[in-house]
């Protein structure tokens, strides 16, 4: 890898660079557990340094696509850092995907290699059918005498560093967004922007290198890769490795036997811990820091939260694949805007805008944009219209609306796409599920307009009930009606045992539209 140097001395500017350092830093240290095993930094440099190096023998060249398609598991960023130390561009492809959406990336992407786990090779086949695309497979899992096995490429591979010359500012990984209404688009991001997204990660929520990660977030996720995996990394940290669903034992489990400190959460697993009959039964006075995402969390689950994990500190990170992270709400800005996205992040530029251009002003609506440059993407691979629609004069447009909040906070209220207007005014469905999630019977809410032959919209929700717990229409109507303005009250609720969701576990309001405008 090119060697970018202060007075000699090699700087850690690149993805491969995240194990190559740690191995100068803290050879002996475990960079990964996972049931019982534990990979060193060292190792880790090592067995990444000879699959770049199979790689390479295997005719992969910089600017190169290689994907990845596996759970969970401790060679996961072997993969990461091996392709990384090549100049290949790493492709992670859902492992919930089917084998249309699977199709899909990889006819888009193109890329060389698929290193994937067995069990995954039924709908790789399924997907390839056509025999469109010509591409070397290697497994993942398979033992080293294997045909097409990984590790019989490795074996006699040397463990040096190939010494590829990259630029920091070439691309290093296509992440696909979830398309939530239709095929999903490759994001391609640069090693220069992940380092910026690491370093302000580490700053604002005043992480070191003596953290114990619990990295339960699927590893092909941008958070599961970034703010868990890699982040791991540059710290030269120690994370502990969940493989499957989110069992609440299982994760009590792990926290107590490993004296984990850092967990990443939604919302919802917050309240599934927060409410665990069982968590009295676990010492979890190891846990220090409680990052959450994807939603802001309501008043009575935080409650509940800061009441059995007393000694925690709370942050929420809000960002987006496109636009890197945006904006932070620290632990100590908790008592005073907890229901709010936070503020701008460090080494972010972000801006609130309304439909005219200009910038809003406190109490006002408008749209999320992030200049490019300082944790954005490259572009969208293979999309120049949605590129050219997304970037503009240097800043992306992230589709997000916030209201901009006093001193410098904003509350991101939903998506562009999912505003709804009845009767002449804007309704923002986030608003109405929070409320609607106030409830203490409802386990999922989604909030969605539908066609009105009166109001050109009508407010419709879709929830999902907690076990053991009855509610019915209009009761849920009027808990929302006493607390918000009656035209953003639902009209209609719809009842269902679960919401839909796509492979990246995000509810699918336009399914739920569609079954709402068909009855």
């Amino acid at each position: 890898m090119r060697r970018f140097e202060i007075h000699g001395i090699p700087s850690m500017r690149l993805i491969g660079d995240l194990s190559r350092m740690n191995a100068i830093r803290y050879p002996d240290k475990a960079a990964l557990i996972m049931e019982d095993v534990a990979m060193t930094y060292a190792e880790l440099d090592r067995r990444s340094n000879a699959l770049a190096h199979a790689l390479i023998a295997a005719g992969v060249k910089p600017g190169d696509r290689v994907a990845l398609l596996s759970m969970n598991r401790l060679e996961y960023p072997i993969v990461t850092q091996g392709v990384a130390k090549t100049g290949a561009i790493l492709v992670p492809l859902n492992f919930r995907f089917g084998a249309r959406e699977i199709k899909y990336v990889l006819s888009n992407s193109e890329p060389v290699c698929l290193i994937m786990e067995s069990s995954y090779q039924a709908v790789v086949d399924e997907a390839l059918t056509d025999g469109g695309l010509a591409l070397k497979r290697l497994f993942i899992d398979a033992p080293a005498d294997a045909p097409e096995s990984m590790a019989g490429i490795m074996a006699a591979a040397p463990i040096t560093d190939p010494g590829i010359d990259i630029d920091p500012a070439a691309p290093c990984v296509i992440m696909y967004t979830s398309g939530t209404t239709g095929f999903p688009k490759g994001v391609l991001v640069s090693h220069n922007t992940y380092y910026r997204m690491y370093a302000a990660h580490a700053i604002e929520a005043r992480l070191t290198h003596l953290e114990v990660f619990l990295i339960a977030v699927p590893m092909f996720h941008a958070a599961g890769m970034n703010m868990a995996l890699h982040q791991t990394f540059y710290l030269g940290a120690t994370g502990i490795v969940h493989r499957g669903k989110f069992d609440v034992d299982v994760i009590l489990g792990l926290i107590q036997r490993h004296r984990i400190t850092l967990v990443i959460l939604v919302p919802m697993t917050v309240s599934l811990l927060a409410h665990h009959p069982r968590l009295g039964e676990y010492d979890l006075t190891s846990l220090d820091k409680i990052f959450y995402g994807s939603a802001s969390i309501t008043p009575d689950i935080l409650n509940k939260a800061r009441e059995v994990f007393p000694t925690a500190k709370f942050t929420q990170f809000y960002g987006s694949t496109e636009g890197g992270m945006v904006s932070v709400l620290r632990s100590e800005d908790h008592a005073r805007f907890s229901q709010t996205s936070g503020c701008q992040t460090i080494l972010s530029e972000t801006r609130i805008v309304k439909d005219n251009g200009e910038p809003a002003k406190v109490g006002e609506t408008g749209e999320v944009i992030v200049r490019q440059c300082s944790m954005g993407m490259i572009g969208y691979w293979r999309n120049e219209k949605a590129t050219a629609e997304t970037i503009r004069n240097g800043w992306i447009y992230t589709g997000d609306l916030a209201r901009v909040e006093p001193e410098g906070f904003l509350t991101v209220v939903d998506r562009r796409s999912d505003l709804i207007i009845t009767g002449g005014e804007n309704v923002y469905p986030r608003e109405v599920e929070l409320v609607l999630a106030e409830h203490p019977a409802v386990r999922e809410v989604a909030v969605f307009g539908v066609p009105d032959p009166l109001y050109g919209q009508s407010v419709r929700a879709a929830v999902a009930l907690w076990p053991d717990q009855k509610v019915d229409e209009k009761e849920l109507i009027e808990f929302v009606r006493k607390r918000i303005a009656a035209y953003k009250c639902p009209r209609r609720v719809d009842f269902h045992d679960n919401l839909p969701r796509n492979a990246a576990d995000k509810i699918q309001k336009n399914i739920l539209r569609q079954q709402a405008e068909s009855r």
